[in-house]
């Protein structure tokens, strides 16, 4: 006996894992995408002989939902190494996390980054939450408390977190305040120790690009948007309509489809980030560089060839390098800024920075007040057989948005 049409709106992470179960279920869903291809804001592209991320993304292989959807195997993934390099006013030093490396323990012992008791505090926090599971890192206690307030609850010194926490944190959360709840950097914190932050060898792209490779009776539609739903009918943007019977799925910021909903709409947090080209070979001993310098544009840098040489597509030398700006630019010009910004805390040559490429993200993450891990699939429906999905439902993560696919689906399959 077939089962009744069933329509999901948006194929990002979310979409796609919802898909996944569906077919797990025998349906045969249709999938509607705005865009020219799949994956949301998990986006590759190839600019000149680069592959090119829209925007600074890595992969945390200890996600609980990664683990239940992908092969990492298969993705042939790289990882950076714990720790990180810093760069104030007046430093250049790196830090190693001996939870990790234990071989650095005296390199982590002398590094500035800290005093003596942060050190001891920051392994501490490392122990206590490696002991909890990522659903007690949600506990309700630390859902609205800002990260920053947390911190200094724990004693972190201003040195430790100018340093550290703010360019590492704010670089993940997109805002240099850390007013992000603090059960996200507590979840967040516990994946990197467990874990590796990593990047798939074809770009950030391939998860998607895995996710859809599982789906074998889905019919995917891309550059589709759709216009509005009503009850059991999407409505497409060319006037087609879409009977829908069996269930709706939007795994897309819902507002503008169903304009009757109540409540805040989803707020977004933005990011600039730009791609450079060195001729020089740049050694970074596959390290993310935190920027601790109010003089300059830049928050993060990465060479990602020395983690993932195959984004550069023929090999050749020198170094492709992403930064990450404090704030979304507007003005051209500043380009220039980030470059000589660059140039000062990298050390390399005036003439050897080549400008590839700027991404503006507009809708890079949700913009919570408070967040959650998880929550019962029927909380997902938001009228008759129409579900929602999408990391702004539960909080702004790669494994939020396959969670919330994934709670959509086996909402609508039990209701």
């Amino acid at each position: 006996m077939s089962h009744p049409q069933i329509t999901i709106i948006g194929a990002g992470a979310a979409g796609l894992v919802a898909a996944i179960e569906l077919e797990r279920a025998g349906y045969r869903p249709l999938l509607l995408e705005a865009a020219d291809r799949i994956g949301g804001r998990l986006k590759t592209d190839q600019v000149e002989d680069f592959l090119l991320d829209r925007g600074f993304q890595v992969l945390l292989t200890e996600y609980p939902e990664v683990k239940r959807y992908l092969d990492l195997k298969a993705l042939n993934i790289n990882t950076f190494r714990p720790g990180g390099r810093v760069h104030t006013r007046q430093l250049n030093f790196r830090f190693a996390d001996p939870l990790r490396e234990p071989a650095q323990i005296i390199r982590s012992t002398l590094s500035p980054i800290g005093t003596l008791s942060d050190k001891i505090k920051l392994a501490r926090l490392g122990l206590k939450l490696r002991a909890y599971s990522a659903e007690d890192c949600f506990s309700k206690s630390y859902k609205e408390q800002p990260t920053i307030d947390y911190l200094w609850a724990l004693g972190f010194s201003e040195q430790i977190v100018e340093r550290f926490f703010r360019p590492f944190f704010g670089g993940i959360f997109l805002e240099q305040e850390l007013r992000t709840p603090a059960a996200l950097f507590r979840f967040i914190f516990k994946m990197f120790g467990h874990g590796g932050a990593a990047l798939p060898a074809e770009g950030i792209e391939a998860i998607a690009k895995q996710l859809a490779g599982q789906l074998k009776q889905t019919e995917i539609r891309c550059s589709t948007p759709v216009a509005s739903v009503a009850g059991s009918v999407v409505t497409l943007a060319d006037g087609t309509e879409v009977a829908s019977p069996g269930g709706i799925i939007i795994a897309c910021p819902p507002e503008k489809l169903l304009p009757q909903i109540k409540g805040t709409p989803v707020t977004w947090k933005s990011t600039t980030n730009l791609y450079f080209y060195s001729s020089r070979r740049l050694k970074e001993n596959r390290l993310i560089n935190l920027v601790s310098d109010p003089t300059s544009l830049i928050n993060t840098y990465a060479v990602l060839d020395e983690v993932s040489p195959s984004y550069k597509l023929k090999g050749q030398g020198g170094s492709l390098i992403s930064v990450t700006l404090r704030e979304a630019i507007t003005r051209d010009i500043q380009i220039g800024q980030a470059e000589q910004d660059l140039l000062r805390h990298s050390g390399l040559g005036n003439d050897s920075l080549r400008f590839l490429h700027r991404y503006d993200v507009k809708q890079a993450l949700p913009d919570h007040q408070h967040v959650s891990y998880a929550y019962d699939p029927s909380h997902s429906r938001l009228a008759d057989r129409i579900f929602l999905a999408g990391d702004h439902q539960l909080n702004g993560s790669l494994d939020a948005a396959m969670r919330s696919g994934r709670l959509a689906a086996l909402g609508l399959l039990n209701y």
